[in-house]
């Protein structure tokens, strides 16, 4: 009995510590450099870019801090402590006339506009799209580097992987 009480004693203990000792997995990131040029917010410094399942998150940051923090989950775009529908995001600082998932497919590096104007290249794909007076894009994912520019609504959304 008292062999059988000190196994349970050092099981338990064994668990408590490894659990005291277990991470949380890592979220895959990526060292990005970013341009962000919208009539609402601009900013260009470097970045990471965390993919976490549904969820993808952009922060920018400039003398080691945090200037610009985007969340975009399935359903809403966080900015910040502020958080907003894809539709009412679109509203406010990119396009109405966009599609809601943009920002999610510009971020992960995906066609746009359901292909509309896709152009397969060696290392990725070109876009061009455009609708008399709403908007007029050059869309880009090549090599490494992401470029979405509506020259109508003067955005830039540039994203540079850094190694």
């Amino acid at each position: 009995m008292h062999k059988l009480r000190r196994y349970a004693g050092w099981l338990i203990l064994l668990g408590l510590i490894s659990g005291c000792t277990s991470q949380k997995s890592a979220v895959p990131q990526e060292g990005v450099f970013v341009v962000w040029k919208t009539p609402a917010m601009k900013y260009a410094d470097q970045g990471f870019l965390y993919h976490e399942g549904k969820k993808q998150r952009l922060e920018i940051y400039a003398s080691g801090q945090a200037v610009m923090k985007l969340t975009v989950s399935p359903t809403q775009v966080c900015s910040g402590a502020l958080c907003m529908s894809k539709r009412e995001f679109n509203l406010r600082f990119l396009s109405p006339y966009y599609p809601e998932n943009l920002l999610e497919r510009i971020l992960a590096g995906e066609e746009i506009f359901g292909g509309e104007g896709l152009k397969r290249k060696d290392h990725g794909f070109t876009q061009r799209i455009e609708k008399k007076g709403l908007y007029a894009i050059e869309y880009s994912v090549l090599n490494g580097s992401v470029v979405f520019r509506d020259t109508i609504n003067h955005i830039l959304i540039k994203i540079q992987k850094q190694g």
